[in-house]
């Protein structure tokens, strides 16, 4: 009797999740739809390039392309850092804490037209710190880092969902400087 009830209580939890329309990160539950139907992705030798296509190729609606003149948009990563700063001491003067920040500078091109200004994403974690465990540290600190690098290529994809169609493509070749309406001088 005790076990049946178990089984219903986890089911009815269960049924509630999944009405709310509860989903853990990454996994189900739709995907904005990005504005633009294919894509020209210049990572360069930015460690989160591989995350970010891997966003990216979760979209069925997205083509990748090799091409940047064929694509409705393109997105360049400029830049990217890791910074380890120290975040608490203890009273005797040691390593508590540290923060550990990721920074990614992301271009977007849309329809020819530059996206102003450049998106910067900003991964914050905290690590603790013990010197009697310096080699198991070593190893969540890059798993730490591993993580930051997969939460930015989500934040880079999400933030590419919400940017707006320009109104109107750029002009290409020489611009007059002179108004529309502008009447010949005699």
């Amino acid at each position: 009797m005790r076990l049946s009830l178990q089984w219903l209580w986890l089911a009815l939890l269960a049924i509630t999740l999944s009405a709310c329309g509860f989903h853990l990160r990454g996994l189900g539950g739709p995907m904005k739809p990005l504005p633009f139907a294919s894509l020209y992705f210049d990572g360069g030798s930015a460690a989160v390039a591989g995350d970010v296509r891997t966003v990216l190729a979760r979209d069925p609606r997205l083509q990748l392309l090799d091409n940047p003149k064929q694509a409705e948009a393109v997105v360049s990563i400029l830049s990217e850092n890791q910074a380890k700063d120290i975040l608490t001491l203890n009273v005797g003067g040691k390593i508590n804490e540290y923060q550990l920040t990721y920074t990614a500078v992301v271009r977007t091109v849309l329809f020819g037209v530059p996206v102003e200004p450049d998106m910067t994403v900003v991964v914050r974690r905290s690590m603790n710190y013990s010197d009697s465990a310096i080699l198991g540290k070593e190893q969540e600190e890059a798993l730490i880092w591993a993580d930051a690098r997969r939460d930015a290529a989500e934040q880079i994809v999400r933030r590419l969902a919400y940017l707006k169609k320009p109104a109107a493509a750029p002009l290409t070749g020489p611009q007059s400087l002179k108004p529309v309406d502008a009447q010949p001088k005699p």
